[in-house]
């Protein structure tokens, strides 16, 4: 079963492979059905799913993403269960730091606060900076954040991630800031 991270790198490379590279950022609003969240992604993005493990046990998780100016924009997520949302998030924040090879819990990459319009907020809501290493050793710029939320039926946890061999600000801003439960 593969790991939340090789899933995301895999989910990655198929984008790379698929969309090929393009310096304009063509940006589109995307709905992730079942969950609220919307978003804005600069590319047609593909989609995936996969099982893997985060938790006590595997969980289906969902995957959009594409790539566009050289770098990778992605958005993941799981259905949780509303008493179980702060470990998720807390686990997923490891297993995406230690892919980039960074250290996870106490000495990770300090984040900040992140809640997107409609999400939970939570202590584990977090966006975060690094620098790292891609799984091919070369030097990744990465982005993420984790939050929750959900509507009247289900909770989710999300991670939105954008990771590149160099920053992409502005186009990190876009993103980020594009993000919302309703």
């Amino acid at each position: 079963m593969p790991s939340v991270a090789t899933a995301l790198l895999a989910v990655g490379a198929a984008v790379a492979a698929l969309s090929g590279c393009s310096p304009a950022f063509n940006w589109r609003e995307q709905r992730l059905p079942p969950t609220p969240l919307r978003a804005l992604l600069p590319c047609k993005p593909d989609e995936a799913t996969r099982t893997v493990p985060l938790g006590d046990a595997p969980v289906a998780m969902r995957m959009v993403g594409c790539e566009a100016g050289g770098a990778t924009f992605a958005i993941a997520y799981v259905a949780a269960e509303p008493a179980r949302i702060g470990a998720l998030l807390g686990r997923w924040q490891d297993a995406t730091l230690a892919n980039f090879g960074q250290a996870p819990g106490p000495d990770a990459p300090a984040g900040r606060a992140f809640v997107p319009e409609g999400a939970l907020a939570l202590p584990q809501s977090v966006r975060i900076a690094a620098a790292g290493r891609s799984a091919d050793g070369g030097p990744v710029a990465v982005q993420a954040a984790w939050f929750a939320g959900g509507d009247a039926g289900a909770t989710y946890v999300f991670q939105a991630l954008v990771y590149a061999p160099e920053p992409v600000t502005e186009a990190v801003d876009t993103f980020f800031s594009s993000l919302r439960l309703r």
